[in-house]
């Protein structure tokens, strides 16, 4: 074989060696890129929960609580399984208040089954003294708290509702399995509570 035709086979042979070897480098890293791209780009699973709030605890003067957590627009009522929560903000110097305790005390008896009503006494470092006699006189048979958290609880609730900070009162809400429904401020007729709850339990 003379010396031209040699040289072109050696030639030959380095660039096919070298064009295998480049191939197999370029294959390997692609692969690499996929798994790399596949591993950042899958999502990873998540455990989705509902933001809570700070609980409240509110407590009667015998020493029965209930917990409260904000959710959002709604509130938790940890501990009452009854579908229909009426909270009730009131002073115990508010005639309208003292006008609706016996009603709602009513309402308790009758839609016991269903419904939970929750008074909730303001500023009760104030008037705590004047409660016994208040709970007497209309022998109220709903739950009342008189806890330190009642305060910071109405504010919350206030706040919920893009009420103003000076809170009227009396203030009535009312939840449905633990939803946001419906809120009265000032005075509100039995006959509307009484809609209200018959329209929630159908």
């Amino acid at each position: 074989m003379n010396t031209p035709l040699r040289y072109l086979l050696s030639m030959l042979t380095v660039a096919l060696l070298i064009g295998v070897t480049g191939c197999g480098k370029k294959k390997e890293s692609a692969v690499e890129d996929n798994q790399s791209t596949t591993t950042t780009t899958a999502p990873a699973p998540k455990t989705v929960t509902q933001p809570k709030g700070k609980p409240f605890t509110l407590t009667n003067q015998h020493g029965v609580t209930h917990t409260v957590l904000q959710q959002e627009q709604n509130l938790l009522f940890e501990d009452i399984k009854k579908p229909i929560v009426i909270l009730h903000f009131f002073s115990t110097w508010s005639q309208p208040c003292r006008g609706e305790a016996p009603y709602l005390s009513d309402l308790q008896v009758k839609y016991n089954k269903d419904v939970a009503v929750l008074g909730i006494l303001l500023h009760p470092d104030d008037y705590l003294q004047e409660l016994d006699s208040f709970v007497e006189k209309n022998q109220l048979a709903y739950f009342i708290s008189s806890g330190s958290q009642n305060d910071a609880f109405a504010k919350a609730v206030t706040k919920q509702l893009s009420l103003p900070e000076m809170l009227p009162i009396p203030l009535t809400v009312i939840y449905h399995n633990d939803r946001y429904y419906k809120h009265y401020e000032g005075v509100v007729p039995v006959e509307m509570l009484v809609h209200d709850i018959d329209t929630l339990l159908k």
